[in-house]
């Protein structure tokens, strides 16, 4: 006859502390001290350059032209 092991240990979930302030308080949102190039430098932006858009546009209008 086989016995079932009937007492085994789980490992618990692990609670980790909230920012104090929130995001406010994670350093990599704070912006004191910085200078204005490091300031800017963390700050979101959207870039819509592209080089193969760039690229496929001159082809579009290359193509629009007429050939010698």
């Amino acid at each position: 006859m086989t016995e079932m092991a009937t007492g085994f240990h789980r490992e618990t979930a692990t609670i980790y502390q909230f920012p104090v302030g929130g995001r406010a308080g994670v350093s990599k949102f704070r912006t004191n001290g910085l200078s204005d190039l490091e300031r800017e430098a963390r700050e979101p932006h959207v870039d819509f350059g592209s080089w193969y858009h760039d690229e496929a546009i001159r082809d579009e209008e290359s193509d629009r032209k007429p050939h010698s």
